[in-house]
């Protein structure tokens, strides 16, 4: 039963990821209204490259309405098939329905998933409620509400700008019933919260990953994954546009250990995973490589930009929740 309006809590959301926003749509099916999302970018397009959308994922969104637009926009993932890293098959198995789920697994491009859950968010709520380039700056709550003595209080959610491009009018802070901080890897929100906390913890690898629309392989809708620990392949398609033209734009990674697993430097490199960045820093260690009808070779080099992302996490901490706010996805628990 939806929630009274004049009863309604003011929501406030920091980050529009895909958890920033999928827990928007939850919030909104569950009966609440009062919902503002809060984005550093000042802009919101299809960047990115592919992701796995697992069974457990799909049913959330099944049940907020979205399968046919990811019908429509992923792939429905077949099956997984594992290589070594001379090519030679070892194991191959079914995925999402073919392996007997209830919803299908889902590979999709990154940016056309954000939009896909931004249209709906915008369609739901209301334009109005997603306000861009709007970064977490700071909260204040009150001290009895956190001390947990007071089922009463606000919080003071604080912005900044990121970028001179103003679309939208500037909120410099919202008073609010609850703040999710889904502010990603990076928190700030989180930072406050865990002051001495320090950067993320880099695992010693990287992860160079591009898109190519190429012919089909395999059943169209496989996936390839190739190699050991410190080196490996992944591809899959991840486009249903491509493959009812007949195509598939394959989303692959290409994975190397870059720092020895001793070394005790655990910060990560600087990278900006937006800009493309030269072949010449991976491609050597894949030139023979060949898997599933790939060669990894080709896929990179007609491959128009490669973008680059180090594979880092954060140690555990002991509360994501704090008085009216709680953290949510990688702010939260970093993979």
């Amino acid at each position: 039963m939806p929630l009274l309006e004049d009863k309604q809590p003011k929501i406030i959301i920091a980050g529009a990821g895909i958890g920033g926003l999928t827990t928007a749509l939850s919030l909104h099916a569950a009966g609440f209204t009062d919902i503002h999302i809060f984005e550093a970018a000042s802009n919101l397009t299809t960047l990115g490259v592919g992701i796995n959308v697992q069974p457990s994922a799909v049913l959330i969104l099944r049940n907020l309405g979205l399968l046919p637009a990811l019908k429509s926009t992923a792939i429905e993932t077949k099956e997984l098939n594992f290589y070594n890293r001379h090519g030679d098959a070892i194991l191959s198995e079914p995925r999402g329905e073919s392996a007997g789920y209830t919803v299908p697994q889902f590979s999709i491009h990154r940016g056309e998933f954000q939009i896909l859950l931004l249209d709906a968010v915008k369609e739901r709520l209301g334009t109005e409620r997603v306000h861009l380039n709007h970064a977490l700056a700071s909260f204040e709550q009150d001290k009895a509400l956190l001390n947990g003595t007071s089922p009463t209080g606000t919080i003071t959610v604080r912005f900044v700008r990121k970028s001179n491009l103003a679309l939208q009018p500037e909120i410099p802070e919202m008073v609010g019933d609850v703040l999710i901080a889904a502010d990603g890897i990076n928190s700030v929100a989180r930072k406050l919260l865990y002051p001495d906390e320090g950067p993320p913890r880099f695992s010693g690898r990287i992860l160079w990953r591009g898109c190519r629309e190429q012919e089909p392989y395999l059943t169209g809708a496989s996936m390839v994954w190739a190699g050991h620990a410190d080196q490996k392949f992944i591809a899959y398609p991840i486009s249903g546009n491509s493959m009812r033209k007949g195509k598939s734009l394959v989303n692959w990674i290409a994975e190397l250990r870059v720092r020895d697993k001793d070394d005790p430097d655990l910060v990560p490199p600087p990278v900006d995973w937006t800009n493309a960045v030269p072949k010449s820093k991976f491609e050597g260690a894949f030139q023979d490589w060949q898997c599933g009808g790939l060669s990894m070779k080709q896929l990179i080099d007609d491959t128009e930009k490669v973008y680059e992302f180090p594979m880092s996490d954060r140690d555990p901490v002991d509360r994501w929740s704090f008085g009216r706010l709680t953290l949510l996805g990688d702010a939260a628990h970093a993979m």
